[in-house]
């Protein structure tokens, strides 16, 4: 079993858990989850929703306990169908800069350490152009901002994002 299939256990313990205490809606959704793709928009809605007062605010401290425990768990699989690139040269942060500029939060695609957080699930690498179809912003964005956007990146690039979606398979569900 995968470190991520392990995490991903832990979770569906945790969330089962979760409900038998505070029944909710996403305890279903985790469930019906078919597909990494369902369980990756389960898994932010379950980001956001834990730190929401309908779940937060229940007034039991088991309940609460569990979400802090939920959270970090969250994070790992939502990081696990993302990455960071940061522009190599000047040259490229003005060609990803521009391309990002038609995008309606494209101006808060880079983060405040100078990258761009790209959804794994929604992008596609053809040749040495990453053809990204969500992008998270560095202002309150728990779901990403569909865009349409083409980033030529260079060869350390590429390996790496070929690498990153290469691994996108080892998650227990089909993509």
């Amino acid at each position: 079993m995968s470190n991520i299939a392990d995490t991903l256990a832990s979770l569906a313990e945790l969330v089962h858990a979760l409900d038998w205490l505070e029944p909710n809606y996403l305890t279903k959704h985790f469930d019906r989850a078919a597909t990494a793709r369902d369980m990756h928009e389960v898994i932010l809605e379950f980001s956001y929703a834990a730190n929401s007062k309908a779940l937060r605010d229940t007034g039991d401290d088991r309940v609460h306990t569990l979400l802090n425990d939920i959270l970090p768990l969250t994070e790992t699989i939502r990081a696990f169908f993302r990455i960071d690139l940061w522009p190599a040269s000047t040259a490229q942060l003005q060609s990803w800069t521009h391309a990002l500029s038609t995008a309606p939060s494209g101006k808060y695609a880079f983060r405040d350490n100078g990258a761009i957080r790209i959804s794994l699930l929604d992008a596609d690498l053809h040749g040495s152009t990453l053809s990204v179809r969500r992008i998270w912003s560095h202002v309150s964005d728990f779901s990403g901002s569909w865009t349409e956007v083409e980033l030529k990146l260079d060869a350390g690039q590429v390996a790496e994002c070929k690498a990153r979606l290469a691994s996108l398979r080892s998650f227990p569900l089909p993509l």
